[in-house]
Order: structure tokens, then C-alpha cells, then sequence
């Protein structure tokens, strides 16, 4: 946090003192508070703002709690009340002269005198532009989107569809108020001792106390990051009070002065989503495995050389701009747009698939989005749009020296990965060739809380990385001018009876710290949770916590540090015994049942592991066509074994494998067969699943962040991909392989190109791209070849890495790849 003083609440901390944390630098005698008896009054306007009603609302009952006595709200002061507590802006502020201009993005003002203190900031009232949507009916959907019709003359979607998710009813207020003098009233009362670590009472640190004195306080405090927003994965406001509250009070700003409303991320999507543009104008979509892809994530995917597609969303940047009055407008394409360029004539040859799986993409994308953003910058050259560093467009583009000055970027740390230090590298490396591109200079960051996320292997993991998290908004203090994270919390508990929260919670709250004052001691916020929430147990707490902060990238793979952590937290939970310290213990022990199924399941260990290095080749080596015959693949081969003796089969394979520059692993597999005449290849068709009775190669699949897919290849080159996640077959996932056949004489072979999504490929697109990173000796793939050769009745199996039984499907038994 900044002030003028750069005096920081957190040295004020007493947690438990018998008196008032400010009590030291209390003016005089005056209290607002003293041996339990009210000294002060909490004065607002006559008419208030929203948040400012809210925010004596909070004064009073804080106040409360920690003292037992009610201090009264009045809009005129009484003559006997020895102190006045100004609360929001009033005329009484005017006649101290008590100013707030200037003050933006929620920053604030704490000052006092004699008998008064004030504490106060912009409050002003947010009021929706018509028309926006009520509710989530298809008759409110259907009103809305006709009444924008009317607006643009065209049959876009409107973008203030879903406003009613950010009106909070049982507080009030909306998302969008400003709230300046509820952050300084929060941070008064983190001066007192107040903490709020996770939703509910459960979660709150209250010191008691008899008396609290006047402060001789005068501080403007300003946030370092103007935008700080924090979104639930399925919805962006959470349904209890108890969360809502939270939210304020860890001191976010949704940034609706900065990047506008609703238009943060994929905002191209409302210009193509109609059902009725999809009728009218089938050319603005585009063309995937010959098929228009008008469903693509309900909204259809765009077919960037579309001229009239171009010419409708310069007309709908320009409408927003115009009557919403939007500050920004996202223009970058649907989520999901990654998995291959548009196949019309027009735009087939303008991927860049040589760049690998980050910029595959990338002229593709950005030159349409840097067009957009130059034709829109003739009308509205005061106005920002946005796009966004993602997928296979994450890189910056080559062919653009410098974007539109009116173009602003989102960009992912990734800040979870930054455990491996060369994944904080890269993004260091990133973020500076974007700048060098990027006029504005404006970026915004974005990243997740995921990591319990069902989809995601840490799912049941102790989590944290708070050092990571001060390290990297310390470097991006004056680069970024904010950041959205995005969390997962647990609400089914039928379907998943654990709470995310449980851990989550201290990589929030840290964040939402920082984001006020990056420059501040993140170990001095962490020893004050340690001792404010787990009081008996703040040792073994504070041990297990370091613990997992060191450890978790191998608690999936290694069962000895889980069994660690669990010794640790049981040690907690003893010391904690039978009180509101052991219930909050509680939750996290809830949380972390899964780690017992884990531990259990990585204990067996995987046996006799077979290894395999992919060396580096050149894409513009390579030659799909089955016959392996190319200078690409390296001499090296690997032998398959019957899959239960381990004995040579008696119908041989090998296969090779290698690494491209394209970021894809490419594996050959040559199978010996004397007799190709009569191969049994029981499909010619993709995905058809008949594909697994007859001659066939199966390549298992494990990444560092995904078990595990399975890609199956005929001898006609025909291919079936599924991801097999929790034993589940998925066969609606398409894994992007590019697969090739060839029959020889005596033998048949495969060529496969499989390239690497990223790690977040499985939470961006969940059913396109295999999630993964180049695999390393530390961060290995592990991989099973196998082959099923079928002739009447008899069926022959055989695998690089055996099993023990007549089943490929045993992931212990995979053996290990990674890239030299």
C-alpha cells in the first residue's frame, strides 16, 4: 500500500493487545471508544452513495465486535458526542476541506483532528446504460438483444447481456460502485487488528478490545494496480453474503473505468454469436475439416479474412463505444480459437505452424487484430480495444513491427509455473518482446487459481506459491495496470465434496495485498495469517505451509512428500485442538482428501520403466507420409514385447521418436507384416471407434499436467483420439494429430505428428489440444507404443512397455520420454 507517508498498517498490527493498535498515536485523550462505552458518533451525507450506506454499515458492526459498544449512524452531528467519524464525503468533509479529487481505481483518504476523523473516497453510483440484461431467461435475452438491434442497425450480441450477475440485492449495491471510502474504512480497520482471510465469519480475524483511541492519521492512499478482480470460474459474483462481502473487503476494483464492463476478454465473440448472423452470413465462420464452425463454443468461430465479418465488428467496437460509453473494448477472438487456422483458400496459408505451439497463430490473429484496432482508431482515437495473448497466438506476431497505439494487451503470467524458473524466464522474455510491439505500453495480466480445479492434476494439493506471487507483481508494479484472476471454488457439494477455498484462500488474499502495495513484505503478511487464524498452531501450520510452498510440484508425482505434508497438517490439528482454530484446520483437511487416493496410487511407484529421448529435429525436415524414410528421424529405434511375458512378439514393431521445433512430438512406428494383403483394418473413417477390433497402433499419453490420452492409428491411416481422464473416455476431445499411413512390403507404417497445447490447454479448451509442455529429464511425458495385430480369433499384443497382462492400460507401466 502507498501513502504519503508510506506508513504501513501492517507495523500498527497488535493482534490481541489489551488496547487499541492506533491507542500509541491516539491524539491526546479523545477515544472513540473507551472501557466499552461509545465516545464517537459515524456521520454521513443526507443522501449518501450506495457504498458509502454500506460502508458505515461495516464501520458499526466492526466496531462492535471488537469492543461491544454501537457507535450511532447520523447524517447531522450531535453537539455532546466528543468525536465525529466522517464516513464518505458530506459537506462536513467539504468545511475541513477533506478533497477526493484526483482519486481514482478506489484509492482514498484517512485524516483527523482534534475530535474527528474522516475517512472517505470517490463513492459515485454506478447507473446501467440501456438496454442490459435482467436475467438469464431466453425472454429477457430475446428483449435485450432486439432493443441493441435497434441501436446498431445490425443483429449482434449485446455485451451488457449478463450485467445482472453483478447487482448484488441483498447488499444493495453493484460491482461496479465506486467504493473509495469502503476501502477506507476497511483499512482502518485492518489498522485495529481486523483481518478477513477467507468468506464468513470462520475466516475472520476480531480482536476484542475495551477502548480504541482517536488516530493522528493524514494519508492518501493510492493502489498500485488499478484493476483488481477476482472472478469465479463458473460465476463471476459468488451467491452468499458472506462471499460478496469478502470480495469488498479484500479491496478489489472491478476496473470498469479502465478496461469497461464486460468487455475484458474474447469480445469478438458478440459480433458473430447470433443465431441470425450465423444464417445470414455463413462466410464470416470459419472453415474446419471442411465444415463451417458455427458452433464452436455456441458463439462459431471467426474466419479472419472475412471482409464483411471485418467491417461488422469495426461497426460494433464503434456502437459500444458510442452508447455504452465503454472505456475498452476486448476484440480478440473466441475462447477456444487455437486449434488451427481457418482452412478457406483465403486464410490457409497464413498460419505459422514453424513457431510452435505459442505462434502457430499469431500473424493470423493479430493482423486482424491490429487492422480492426487501426480502423476503429480513425473515429475514436481516445479509446482503447483489446487483445489478448493466448494460445497458439500467445506469442507477439513478426510480421508487425508496432501495433495500433489504441491496441492494449492481457497477457497470462502463468504465475503457478514460475516454480520452475526457467517458465518465469520465458515469461520475462515474453512480456518484453510484446512491449517492444506494443505502442500503447498498456497491459493487463491475468491468471488463475485452478490448481483444485477438478480438471487439473493438482487437484487435491496443498498449493501455495505466495513468494512467487510478490515476486512477480513486484516486477510488474509500473508494467501492468492490472490484473483479473480467476478462481475455482467448490458449490456441488454432491459432486465435489471439498472446498477450494480451503487453500486458495491465502493465494487471494496475498494477491489482493500486493496489488495495493507490491513493494510491501510478503513474509511479514504471512506470519501475521499464521498467528491471526491458527493461533495454537501457528508453528506446525507456518511448517506445514513452507512445506507445501517448497514441495507440491512433487506431490504428484512422489508419495514421500505427501506423506510429509500429512504428518505436518495431522501436527497442526492436534495442536489446534477443539477450538474455532481447529475448524479452520478442518476445512483444509477436507480439502486435501484426495491427497490420501494420490498417495496411495503413486506409493505402488511405476515399474521397470523403459526410457526413450526424443532428439530435436526441424518440422522442415519432415515429410508426412508414413513411409519414415526422412532424414528426421533419428536411427535410434525401440522394440516392442509381448505385453504380458515381455518376450519378443512374434510379429515385430519399432518405433522412433522425435522432438520438432514446432513444439510437437512426432513418433514412427514401423510394424512387421508378412502378410499386408489381408491387414485387418476395421475402419477408414476418423473417430470411428471400430477402429480398436482390428490391426491397429495405440500411443498412450501422459504429460506433466494431463493422464492421459490415447491416439489410435490404422493401417489405412484412419485415427481415433480420446482423452481417458479418470478412466473416462472422452471421445469428443481431438488432439490436433496429424497422422499418416504407409504399407510396404512386409510391413506397415505410421507417422504421427502430435503437437503440445501448453500446460493450460486442458482448462482454455478442455476438449481440443494435448495439455503439455516440451517434456524434460525433471518434467518428463511417459508414453506407451503399442500395437493390437488381429487375425479370426487371435489376437496378438505387444507394447514397448509391458504390462503383465493382456492390457495396454496401466499408467504405473508407461515408459518415460523427454526432449535432449
Amino acid at each position: 500500500m502507498r501513502s504519503n507517508e508510506r506508513l504501513s498498517v501492517m507495523t500498527l498490527f497488535v493482534l490481541g493487545a489489551s488496547g487499541s493498535a492506533l491507542a500509541s498515536i491516539a491524539l491526546g485523550e479523545s477515544f472513540i471508544v473507551r472501557d466499552g462505552q461509545p465516545q464517537a458518533e459515524i456521520i454521513i451525507a443526507e443522501k449518501p452513495a450506495r457504498m458509502t450506506k454500506l460502508a458505515a454499515g461495516e464501520l458499526q458492526t466492526y466496531i462492535a465486535r471488537i469492543t461491544g459498544a454501537k457507535l450511532p449512524i447520523t447524517t447531522k452531528p450531535s453537539k455532546d458526542a466528543p468525536v465525529r467519524i466522517h464516513v464518505g464525503k458530506s459537506a462536513h468533509t467539504d468545511r475541513l476541506k477533506l478533497s477526493v479529487e484526483g482519486l481514482t481505481h478506489g484509492a482514498f483518504r484517512m485524516a483527523s483532528g482534534e475530535n474527528w476523523l474522516a475517512l472517505l473516497g470517490p463513492d459515485r453510483d454506478f447507473t446501467p446504460v440501456e438496454p442490459w440484461g435482467r436475467s438469464r431467461s431466453p425472454a429477457d435475452t430475446e428483449r435485450m438483444n432486439r432493443a441493441w438491434d435497434e441501436v446498431t442497425g445490425e443483429t449482434f450480441y449485446n455485451p451488457f447481456h449478463s450485467l445482472y450477475m453483478y447487482y448484488m440485492p441483498s447488499l444493495e449495491v453493484w460491482a461496479f460502485d465506486d467504493r473509495g471510502t469502503l476501502h477506507a474504512v476497511h483499512e482502518f480497520l485492518r489498522s485495529l487488528g481486523v483481518r478477513w482471510y477467507f468468506p464468513g465469519e470462520l475466516g475472520e480475524v476480531v480482536p476484542k478490545t475495551q477502548s480504541i483511541a482517536l488516530p493522528n492519521v493524514n494519508r492518501t492512499v493510492r493502489p498500485d494496480f488499478a484493476v483488481r478482480n477476482l472472478v469465479w470460474f463458473y460465476q463471476f459474483l459468488s451467491t452468499s453474503d458472506e462471499d460478496l462481502l469478502w470480495r469488498l473487503r479484500l479491496g478489489l476494483h472491478n476496473g470498469h473505468d479502465v478496461v469497461g464492463i464486460t468487455q475484458s476478454v474474447h469480445g469478438m465473440k458478440y459480433v458473430h454469436r447470433r443465431t441470425e448472423m450465423k444464417k445470414a452470413h455463413p462466410e464470416y465462420y470459419a472453415v474446419w475439416r471442411g465444415k463451417r464452425a458455427t458452433d464452436h463454443k455456441d458463439s462459431g468461430a471467426p474466419c479472419l479474412s472475412s471482409e464483411g465479418l471485418f467491417q461488422r465488428h469495426v461497426k460494433y467496437v464503434r456502437a459500444v463505444f458510442d452508447h455504452f460509453g465503454e472505456p475498452m473494448v476486448s476484440i480478440d477472438p473466441v475462447d477456444g480459437y487455437s486449434a488451427q487456422v481457418c482452412e478457406c483458400d483465403l486464410c490457409k496459408d497464413k498460419g505459422t505452424p514453424e513457431r510452435g505451439q505459442d505462434g502457430a497463430m499469431s500473424d493470423y490473429v493479430w493482423g486482424y487484430v491490429n487492422r480492426v484496432a487501426q480502423e476503429v482508431y480513425k473515429t475514436h482515437p481516445n479509446r482503447m480495444v483489446c487483445g489478448l495473448s493466448y494460445g497458439a497466438y500467445r506469442l507477439p506476431p513478426e510480421k508487425i513491427d508496432k501495433l495500433s497505439p489504441n491496441l492494449a494487451l492481457r497477457i497470462s503470467p502463468r504465475r503457478m509455473s514460475f516454480h520452475d524458473r526457467e517458465a518465469r524466464k520465458q515469461f520475462e522474455q515474453l512480456l518484453q518482446a510484446w512491449l517492444a510491439k506494443l505502442r500503447s505500453k498498456a497491459v493487463f495480466t491475468a491468471d488463475r487459481f485452478l490448481y483444485n480445479w477438478p480438471r487439473t492434476a493438482e487437484t487435491g494439493l496443498p498449493v501455495y506459491y505466495p513468494h512467487l506471487v510478490a515476486e512477480d507483481l513486484r516486477s510488474l508494479k509500473g508494467v501492468s495496470m492490472g490484473e483479473m484472476v480467476e478462481c475455482y471454488e467448490h458449490r456441488r457439494p454432491d459432486e465435489y465434496p471439498w472446498d477450494a477455498v480451503a487453500v486458495t484462500h491465502l493465494g487471494i488474499y496475498v494477491t489482493s495485498r500486493l496489488w495495493w502495495d507490491a513493494d510491501q513484505d510478503v513474509d511479514t503478511l504471512l506470519e501475521e495469517y499464521y498467528t491471526g487464524l491458527y493461533s495454537p498452531a501457528r508453528k506446525e501450520m507456518k511448517a506445514f505451509i513452507e512445506f507445501s510452498e517448497a514441495n507440491w510440484p512433487r506431490m504428484a508425482k512422489e508419495a514421500e512428500p505427501i506423506d510429509t505434508a500429512l504428518k505436518l497438517l495431522a501436527a497442526a490439528r492436534k495442536a489446534a485442538g477443539d477450538t474455532v482454530y481447529g475448524k479452520r484446520i478442518d476445512r483444509l483437511v477436507e480439502c486435501l482428501k484426495p491427497m490420501h487416493q494420490l498417495r496411495a496410487r503413486l506409493a505402488k511407484g511405476r515399474e521397470n520403466v523403459t526410457e526413450a529421448r526424443a532428439l530435436r529435429r526441424s518440422r522442415a525436415d519432415f515429410k508426412l507420409d508414413g513411409k519414415l524414410d526422412d532424414a528426421f528421424w533419428p536411427e535410434r529405434r525401440f522394440s516392442l514385447s509381448d505385453v504380458e511375458t515381455g518376450r519378443p512378439p512374434k510379429h515385430g514393431a519399432a518405433f522412433c521418436v522425435a522432438w520438432g521445433d514446432d513444439d510437437a512430438l512426432y513418433v514412427g512406428i514401423r510394424c512387421e507384416e508378412p502378410d499386408t494383403k489381408n491387414l485387418n483394418a476395421t475402419a477408414t473413417k476418423k473417430d470411428d471407434e471400430g477402429i480398436l477390433k482390428g490391426d491397429v497402433i495405440e500411443l498412450l499419453i501422459e504429460t506433466q499436467v494431463h493422464s492421459y490420452y490415447r491416439i489410435a492409428v490404422a493401417p489405412s491411416g484412419a485415427a481415433l483420439d480420446a482423452d481417458l481422464k479418470d478412466a473416462r473416455v472422452n471421445t469428443r476431445w481431438s488432439s490436433g494429430a496429424e497422422v499418416a499411413s504407409h504399407i510396404g512390403d512386409g510391413f506397415w507404417s505410421v507417422e504421427v505428428r502430435l503437437p503440445a497445447a501448453g500446460d493450460t490447454a486442458h482448462e482454455d479448451d478442455p476438449q481440443n489440444g494435448l495439455a503439455g509442455r516440451t517434456p524434460s529429464i525433471t518434467y518428463p511425458w511417459h508414453l506407451n507404443v503399442c500395437r493390437r495385430r488381429v487375425r479370426g480369433d487371435t489376437t496378438e499384443l505387444s507394447a514397448w512397455s509391458s504390462t503383465g497382462k493382456r492390457d495396454f492400460h496401466d499408467v504405473r507401466k508407461f515408459g518415460m520420454v523427454w526432449v535432449k
